[in-house]
């Protein structure tokens, strides 16, 4: 009986010990702050606009709207356009006009069809926005600090609207007198609101935030504005532009670059015996009758102004049919040349001697002014290679040394004008990046073996004939004062008096708005140009 007794004190000790450990815990509370930081939103809007006092059919006015993201995130933008007419007596016109000029009430099926707008709202940049409604999206994100381009220029006033008068004739001691007096319900004395409502909203809510679901896709990124002509010609050659030159594929284009740091200077150039780079060109109005130049390739390009472009540089597909004469007057300056004069009168123009073959408005219409660079070239004659290297010839042309005939005329190491003729840089250029080392290295030394791995050489042909003849060069010779520079026959750089007899291939540059639309640049299709919008 004793021992049952102690048993059971210690199970009642158990017992008491799990229940007491069941209720007793030790607690602690910790509190941790989170600090949420949002970015700055902002937009910033630009309005070009001056309100016309007398705002009369057919006036135009300037009406532009730009938006900046002033803010640190990222947005899209879309504006809502709305207009209204009120009239003179306070009544509301709708704002169309049948073609003839009449009121509209723009209602059935055909006013739908053919009305005309009072005020016409002339639309830029439509490749940068979409319309939808009566809302204009831009197509981009707008990220901090870029600006939207504006999708409205200007707006005008529909010069066929006729207004809605009532005119009365009187006579009066032979005098005759017609008085028009408007019903104050028409568009006379009237009053056109246009309002642009600019909304922005954070770029990744813009689809549920507008609700615009696949109606409008904007895109993440803007792409790059394409530099007129130089990425129609990458994109068309065989091999990028720096691609090693490959004999059996034909590379077409190189990128030189002469000298270093800021003041290096890249030209993309056609190079090897036959690139894809025949263009046509001084075609007729209508596109035909066209001639087969050729593309030396995109410079930059000082317009003489200081304003410096990349445009595209033509030669000529061939010599003209005869040779001619630089100056018999003994003179190297090419700024006094007749045959600049030549050049630049009668055959830009069409004229005179060059009535049948000079420059149509359709080329005069897409070339303009350029800096040409008239940069004496020394020689060396004890030298293996008297003229030096193809890019020590480039270096003296846009030099410090004026032609013998210059006068020490500083002015006179450039001119501005619209034709001129190839450097001796052009003609030896193509053959750079492995083309032909000699030709490259020693102009001079080019023979006919050698040259025929260049493409200009193989192309100075009397128009007519089949064998490559002596063309004139800009460039003049340091050492005289009519001496000028000029490719032989045979491919080598020479120098001629000026009184000789030479073949001409003028060049000329493209506008910087001028692109290549179609063709492959062979001999067989060639490129077709024309104007970026």
């Amino acid at each position: 009986m004793n021992n049952k007794k102690t048993v059971i004190a210690l199970l009642l000790v158990a017992i008491i010990g799990i229940v007491g450990l069941t209720i007793a815990y030790f607690a602690n509370s910790t509190s941790v702050e989170n600090t949420f930081t949002t970015k700055e939103y902002g937009t910033e809007y630009t309005e070009q606009f001056v309100s016309p006092e007398n705002w009369l059919p057919g006036d135009t006015t300037e009406k532009t709207l730009v938006a900046t993201n002033t803010g640190e995130v990222d947005e899209a933008v879309r504006v809502l356009v709305s207009e209204s007419w009120t009239t003179h007596n306070n009544g509301t016109l709708n704002g169309w006009i049948h073609s003839d000029g009449t009121k509209s009430n723009h209602t059935t099926s055909e006013e739908l069809a053919n009305d005309e707008r009072v005020a016409v709202l002339n639309l830029a940049n439509t490749s940068d926005w979409t319309k939808v409604g009566n809302y204009y999206y831009y197509n981009y994100k707008l990220a901090p600090t870029e600006s939207t381009t504006s999708f409205l220029e200007s707006v005008t006033f529909n010069s066929k609207t006729k207004l809605d008068d009532t005119c009365t004739e009187t006579v009066n001691n032979g005098t005759r007198a017609i008085t028009c007096n408007s019903s104050g319900d028409d568009y006379d004395n009237a009053t056109y609101t246009l309002t642009l409502t600019i909304e922005t909203v954070q770029y990744n809510k813009y689809a549920s935030a507008w609700g615009t679901g696949n109606t409008v896709a904007i895109a993440e990124e803007r792409p790059e504005p394409p530099v007129p002509g130089s990425e129609y010609l990458a994109t068309n050659a065989t091999n990028p532009a720096n691609a090693e030159y490959n004999a059996t594929t034909k590379g077409n284009m190189f990128t030189f670059t002469h000298g270093t740091g800021e003041n290096a200077v890249n030209e993309t150039r056609y190079i090897g015996d036959e690139p894809k780079n025949y263009v046509k060109f001084n075609c007729d109005d209508d596109g035909t009758n066209c001639e087969v130049w050729r593309i030396l390739g995109v410079f930059d390009v000082d317009d003489g102004t200081g304003n410096v472009e990349q445009r595209m540089k033509l030669v000529r597909g061939s010599d003209f049919t005869t040779t001619m004469v630089f100056n018999s007057s003994l003179n190297n300056d090419w700024t006094v040349s007749p045959l600049n004069t030549f050049l630049n009168g009668d055959y830009y123009n069409r004229t005179g001697d060059a009535a049948t073959y000079g420059l149509k408005a359709s080329a005069r219409n897409i070339i303009g002014d350029a800096k040409y660079y008239l940069g004496a070239v020394s020689v060396d004659w004890n030298a293996t290679a008297p003229f030096g290297t193809t890019e020590k010839i480039y270096g003296e042309e846009r030099g410090a040394t004026v032609c013998g005939a210059c006068n020490s005329d500083t002015t006179k190491l450039t001119w501005t004008g619209i034709v001129g003729l190839m450097y001796p840089s052009d003609e030896y250029m193509v053959y750079g990046n492995g083309v032909n080392a000699t030709c490259y290295d020693n102009p001079n030394g080019c023979s006919v073996t050698n040259a025929q791995a260049g493409w200009v050489y193989k192309s100075n042909i009397l128009e007519g004939q089949s064998s490559p003849s002596y063309t004139w060069l800009l460039s003049s010779y340091a050492g005289g004062s009519f001496i000028v520079l000029g490719a032989n026959s045979g491919g080598g750089l020479s120098i001629y008096d000026s009184r000789g007899s030479l073949g001409v291939r003028p060049v000329v540059y493209l506008k910087s708005n001028i692109k290549i639309a179609d063709g492959t640049g062979e001999v067989g299709s060639p490129y077709t140009l024309e104007a970026i919008q």
